[in-house]
């Protein structure tokens, strides 16, 4: 081989091996698709007996009138809830509990104790709003209403968020999710097309390091005609441990419950 046979083959090897490492590309880890499962389970959190404590202000707005209080909510999961509106001036004049057997209500000023079902018919003649406290309690702190299992489980990402479709038979539940920071950002129930609820989730502040929304929007629409109602928290704490006596009002004495039902 002359001189110029291995300038040439040097030159063709410099060129060849240019190219190459000029094409390989570099290792990726392979991004896997968002798991609906996953993700439900992520925003619902293992919360339950966890207990919120927080003062908000809450406005309704039915066909009934408008209407807007400061109260104190006690809520623990999945379905027990205290609350106790703080008037301007005086004692507080409205007492609520309810968990998964009773719903209570004492109205001091009326020496009135109304005692039923915790159904959302009940519920209803209280707040004007079409809620079981199952749905209520994880709604009134930024969370699904809880997932039993059962249902078709779907999602795509729409827009900004991902959502997730739970579908059984001709009912359906949908929810908005931030996969950013995991948080639930919207929820709606639907019944034959017919929506029963829906819910807006705004404002999210850490407390005791889990996100919670201080703005809810919630649209309800039920047997008894429709409501809007909006939450706005003034400040909030968490613990995981609470009385349980709290979500059960004492009967006064020398006062007679009235039964709640409908």
């Amino acid at each position: 081989m002359n001189k110029k046979d291995i300038i040439a083959a040097c030159l063709a090897l410099f060129i060849l091996s240019g190219c190459v490492h000029g094409k390989v590309p570099e290792a990726k880890t392979p991004v896997s698709a968002p798991v609906p499962q996953d993700i439900l389970e992520r925003i619902s959190r293992p919360v339950r007996d966890e207990t919120m404590r927080g003062t908000a202000r809450i406005s309704l707005s039915s066909p009934d009138g408008d209407y807007s209080r400061k109260v104190a909510l006690v809520l623990r999961m999945p379905s027990s809830i205290r609350v106790e509106a703080i008037p301007f001036f005086g004692p507080a004049d409205f007492f609520l509990s309810a968990n998964e057997e009773s719903l209570k209500v004492f109205l001091p000023g009326e020496a009135t104790f109304y005692a039923g079902s915790p159904t959302r018919e009940n519920i209803f003649l209280i707040f004007k709003v079409f809620l079981s406290p199952a749905d209520m309690v994880p709604l009134l702190a930024g969370l699904p209403p809880p997932y039993t299992g059962e249902g078709l489980l779907s999602g795509y990402k729409e827009g900004e968020s991902y959502r997730i479709d739970i579908m059984s038979g001709k009912s359906g539940r949908s929810l908005w999710v931030d996969l950013d920071n995991h948080t639930l950002m919207g929820a709606e129930e639907c019944e034959d097309g017919r929506i029963l609820w829906k819910a807006a989730f705004a404002n999210h502040a850490v407390v005791n390091g889990r996100s919670f929304p201080q703005r809810i929007h919630l649209d309800v629409h039920g047997a008894g005609g429709w409501a809007k109602m909006e939450i706005r928290y003034l400040d909030m704490d968490t613990s995981s441990a609470g009385d349980g006596d709290l979500f059960d009002l004492p009967i006064p004495p020398g006062i007679t419950p009235v039964p709640i039902h409908r």
